[in-house]
């Protein structure tokens, strides 16, 4: 299996054309919510046997799909997400959010019966610095969409895909986004020669002549296959097997080993990139195919894409407590060997 790495200069060359590709993502946005509440400052209620949580910082970022929006944002792209929200108070967060980032909102879709999904992560802390995480508490959709509101989302993506260089999926939630009639559209329009970039928890062998991403938790299961252990030797069998389901180009990542990828003609390794602790995995997977769906709307060969996938994710995993984005700057420090 031959292996890949990237040359200062072709580097530089990709992350140049990166700022020219119009990129279309669609996928299950989800607002992540920090709750940071100060223990000192907690006191025991009269009527239970318990202490309150007193919140004394709050924040919100986009996670899911959006940050995979916001990861491509960061590089300079020209991004128009696509999804559904609820017309709730999180909803609302969700697109001041994307304001801020300067992510348009001319594309998502609003239904009054959905919930828009997020993470709430509340953390106590007290004397000192160590900060305790407690159970999350999540908001999600228990039916999949409405059929009003699945046309409507249709028709805004097929309008949306129309002058896209890259079509970037990221499909998380069991009742989300991205249900079987959006799948069949994204796998219409691969057929007819866009580039489908999709990454799919648990419907990736669904996605038929796409470029497909899974971690290899996802591949393996996907393929029926266990491998023994991590290592693209391993994973090999399972990179086949999803490239005979799918028809289409497929990326396998190996967490901190690297990525595979497999095409008709060959595969190819791209080496992890070594970063010291501490480190945060969250949101390392969103980074990767950020930048690597945005290296193939460029015109990058696959293999350079994963490699780009490398640096981006081990960018964001020095980010500790929060789902990071990965520069160009940040990207080429990692890739001199400095801190990003």
């Amino acid at each position: 299996m031959r292996s890949i790495a990237l040359s200062p200069e072709r580097l530089e060359a990709l992350l140049a054309r990166l700022e020219r590709v119009r990129a279309v993502a669609i996928g299950d946005v989800c607002l992540d919510v920090y709750w940071i509440a100060d223990m000192r400052r907690a006191t025991l209620s009269r009527e239970t046997p318990h202490y309150n949580l007193p919140v004394v910082e709050e924040r919100y970022s986009l996670g899911g799909a959006g940050n995979v929006m916001n990861n491509m944002r960061a590089l300079g792209a020209n991004v128009l997400p696509v999804t559904l929200l609820g017309r709730d108070w999180r909803g609302g967060i969700v697109r001041e959010c994307m304001a801020a980032c300067a992510l348009p909102t001319d594309a998502l879709v609003t239904a009054e019966e959905r919930v828009t999904p997020a993470y709430v992560k509340p953390y106590r802390c007290g004397h000192g610095d160590v900060r305790y995480e407690d159970p999350r508490i999540d908001f999600e959709n228990a039916e999949p969409p409405a059929r009003a509101a699945e046309e409507a989302l249709l028709a805004a993506f097929t309008k949306a895909a129309e002058d896209a260089d890259v079509i970037v999926v990221s499909d998380q939630l069991a009742t989300g986004v991205v249900t079987a009639r959006l799948r069949q559209a994204l796998c219409a329009m691969a057929a007819a020669g866009k580039r489908v970039v999709a990454d799919s928890r648990d419907n990736i062998a669904s996605f038929a002549g796409c470029v497909v991403k899974p971690n290899e938790l996802e591949a393996a299961r996907a393929a029926g296959l266990a491998p023994a252990a991590v290592t693209p030797e391993d994973y090999l069998p399972v990179a086949r097997r999803l490239r005979e389901m799918t028809g289409g180009d497929v990326i396998v990542t190996l967490g901190a080993v690297g990525a595979m990828c497999l095409t008709d003609k060959e595969a190819c390794f791209a080496p992890g990139v070594p970063v010291s602790p501490p480190i945060d995995i969250v949101g390392a997977g969103d980074s990767f195919l950020s930048a690597c769906a945005l290296a193939l709307g460029a015109g990058a060969a696959l293999e350079e894409a994963i490699a780009l996938g490398n640096l981006a994710s081990a960018v964001t995993i020095q980010k500790i407590g929060q789902t990071g984005t990965a520069s160009a700057a940040e990207i080429r420090a990692v890739h001199a060997g400095r801190k990003a």
